[in-house]
């Protein structure tokens, strides 16, 4: 077997009678995630991929996401990106431990596709604050792999730019991450970004700087747009169609359980995968 199994108790603020199973991969850095097979799982089906903040709630995010998983048969998996390991798993790698984030997303991958016989080919990419981050950055370096991303209310973006130095921009010669990223083939993965229109405060969790306030604004909505606006751009200089969609959540801040509960987010997240994934709902004629 390739995992330790370990059943959790549903957390009183996420009540279901859904049973949710926290698995780790032996090795001497840790691969943990969380698993949900909804009962009618389509077998074969891509596996939902749901990268969490740096909140780290990898639970919360597959109780919210369980129902919409029924509605489609597609199997679950929330990362648990601990800190002392993957401190900044935003960037693919932490710079104090070497940690790979996005080598361990894709062991994680296999391993829960070996556990609930869905498909670890392509991935339905969910992201949301870090995690969108994170999932921003793991498409240009693993597009291959990902037939869908969703990016929600990320504090800040990584440009086609390469000018500008990782994680700015593309440019990798003086980052210490070994890895390419492959931007014509990013021109293929279908990205979708969605920011609460009411995220706009300037906490302690978004960064900012001079230099990336200028590149990229001040607010996540303003950095959501920048960033759109600057793909959209790179599409039409590789004349490609497909460009990220950007769409605001009404009334929602910077909150994941809002956006759930008043943008519809989970909703929304599996109509994109669905309509990338060519995948209709369970009992849908």
């Amino acid at each position: 077997m390739m995992s330790i199994i370990r059943t959790i108790v549903s957390p009183a603020e996420e009540p279901t009678n859904r049973k949710l199973v926290f698995h780790e991969i032996p090795g001497p850095l840790p691969r943990q995630f969380f698993l949900y097979r909804p009962a009618n799982a389509r077998a074969g089906a891509p596996l939902v991929m749901s990268v969490h903040g740096i909140a780290r709630n990898a639970a919360t995010h597959a109780y919210r996401l369980m129902e919409e998983a029924e509605r489609f048969g597609l199997t679950i998996v929330a990362p648990y990106f601990n800190k002392a390991h993957y401190g900044q798993y935003q960037q693919l790698q932490d710079p104090k431990t070497g940690a790979r984030s996005d080598l361990a997303l894709l062991e994680i991958a296999v391993a829960a596709a070996r556990l609930s016989g869905a498909s670890a080919e392509k991935l339905l990419l969910f992201g949301f604050s870090g995690g969108a981050q994170f999932a921003q950055r793991f498409v240009m370096a693993h597009p291959q792999r990902v037939a869908s991303a969703v990016l929600v209310s990320a504090g800040w973006y990584t440009f086609p730019d390469a000018t500008q130095p990782y994680p700015y921009g593309v440019d990798l010669s003086a980052s210490e991450l070994n890895i390419e990223f492959d931007l014509r083939a990013m021109l293929e993965t279908p990205q979708h970004i969605m920011v609460g229109e009411q995220d706009l405060e300037r906490d302690s969790s978004l960064r900012s700087s001079k230099r990336l306030d200028q590149m990229q604004g001040l607010t996540r909505v303003d950095r959501a747009r920048r960033w759109v606006a600057a793909m959209s751009e790179f599409y039409k200089q590789k004349n490609a169609s497909g460009a990220p969609t950007f769409a605001l959540l009404p009334g929602v801040g910077h909150s994941f359980a809002e956006a759930v509960d008043r943008g519809r987010l989970s909703t929304l997240i599996f109509e994109k995968f669905a309509d990338d994934a060519d995948i209709e709902p369970l009992g849908a004629n």
